[in-house]
């Protein structure tokens, strides 16, 4: 029976307390405390966004419109701070800094180099013509060197050959025969 009372009890006072709470959602949470460095105001900046395809669903298209980012900056700070648009100035592959002297300089060197490497390499196409055609003259010189020895050994055999052929047969001095006694005088 004690026990049948406890749980009368027991019940309400659970039911109770689980109401009288806030779930851990619905409370707000702690303010954030910063410490002020010194003091500072918001400033709101425009940016103007074109019109893009979603890149996860591109059947949605997002049409132009603008972006503002607001931005705390000091109170000293001047009051024009307006963004200005890209377009306001040129890249720098436009419109490089300001030349100096040293860089003035610098590039004359690298102009008087690229002068000097251009007639270095004229002068090397024009050697090159130059020995390209003395070869194809030392080349003609040998083919006809060939051809003349050739020819040259050609005759050497034909008379090599005429040579024999005489030496073979004999020759019977003019004016007498081969028994005469009388010396032959040339």
């Amino acid at each position: 029976m004690i026990m049948r009372h406890a749980w009368i009890l027991i019940v309400p006072l659970l039911v109770v307390g689980c109401v009288g709470q806030l779930p851990a959602a619905a409370q707000p949470p702690p303010p954030v405390v910063t410490a002020a460095v010194s003091p500072t105001k918001s400033v709101e900046t425009r940016y103007d966004v074109r019109g893009y395809r979603e890149a996860a669903n591109p059947a949605i298209r997002h049409e132009a419109h603008a972006v503002y980012r607001c931005t705390r900056v000091p109170i000293a700070a001047s009051e024009d701070l307006d963004a200005v648009p890209r377009t306001a100035y040129a890249p720098a592959s436009y419109a490089p800094l300001p030349a100096s002297a040293e860089l003035a300089a610098e590039l004359g060197l690298q102009k008087t180099i690229t002068a000097d490497l251009r007639v270095m390499q004229a002068s090397i196409a024009e050697t090159e013509q130059r020995v390209q055609a003395q070869y194809a003259a030392l080349v003609r010189q040998s083919a006809e060197a060939l051809k003349l020895r050739d020819q040259l050994e050609a005759e050497r055999r034909r008379v090599h050959a005429a040579n024999t052929a005489t030496a073979a047969t004999p020759v019977e001095p003019p004016g007498g025969t081969a028994g005469s006694a009388a010396p032959v005088k040339w």
